[in-house]
């Protein structure tokens, strides 16, 4: 298994929504909108041919990015050519904190870790239960109000029914929201993402109880496997719930001159 094809997939799905373009090509995939909110504006999965890398760079860039916005590329382990990276900083992309990928298994087992403090989990089914996850998924990440806005939109056309690939859970404390996460299921892996908690209820639990109640109901559906991208400093957390290192995916930001 490659371990950033649930990543690769997760993106992919956001491209269903009329307000997002998504792009395929025979070498590269990308996902692009008018909007600063991430992970949007993205290329994905490249399988570059060494000879004309620095052209054909240029000219996806050209034809996905969108006018006026930063476009983040995604390079997971398995980018071609070996070094795609480093190569990319070289064309003037500016290197982002890499993602650390992760790994465990969820077949026969419970996801470790402690459940938090005394919390009231429930996944999201109406527009009322996605209003609180964006609201908690924007406070937690500082999101600017006009990203969040369509971050919610996206959302908001993608399925939220039972069946849905993606799955998001809502962790209430006394009623009010206060964490978050996402778990997304393809090829029979499931994706943990959007772990968020906003900044006055950290430190109690409530993170690794989102997470949890995501990778159960993943489990619950029948997914023996599930990965993750730690940004830094969270891998002791994910460590906890039972989660092995299983590589590094790099990003890399291209921003238009002014």
């Amino acid at each position: 298994m490659r371990i950033e094809a649930n990543p690769y997939a997760y993106l992919s799905h956001h491209g269903a929504s009329p307000l997002v373009r998504l792009d395929v090509a025979v070498d590269c995939w990308s996902v692009s909108a008018d909007t600063d909110a991430r992970p949007f504006n993205t290329v994905f999965a490249p399988d570059f041919a060494p000879e004309g890398l620095a052209e054909r760079v240029r000219d996806v860039r050209r034809r996905t990015a969108v006018p006026g916005r930063a476009q983040d590329w995604w390079i997971g382990p398995s980018a071609r050519p070996s070094g795609l990276a480093a190569h990319l900083a070289a064309l003037g992309f500016r290197a982002l904190a890499p993602v650390r990928m992760m790994a465990a298994p969820l077949a026969g087992q419970e996801p470790r870790g402690r459940a938090g403090t005394a919390a009231e989990t429930r996944p999201v089914r109406s527009a009322d239960g996605l209003g609180d996850f964006t609201a908690v998924h924007g406070a937690a990440y500082g999101t600017r109000p006009a990203a969040a806005r369509f971050f919610h939109r996206v959302l908001a056309s993608l399925p939220l029914t039972e069946d849905a690939p993606m799955q998001h859970v809502v962790v209430r404390a006394a009623g009010v929201p206060v964490a978050v996460a996402s778990a997304f299921l393809h090829g029979g892996v499931a994706g943990l993402y959007n772990v968020a908690t906003v900044p006055g209820a950290r430190g109690r639990g409530f993170g690794t109880a989102a997470a949890r109640a995501a990778l159960a109901a993943a489990r619950e559906r029948g997914a023996p496997r599930a990965v993750l991208g730690a940004e830094p400093g969270a891998a002791g957390m994910y460590r906890a719930l039972g989660f092995e290192d299983a590589g590094l995916l790099h990003r890399l930001r291209y921003v238009p001159p002014a």
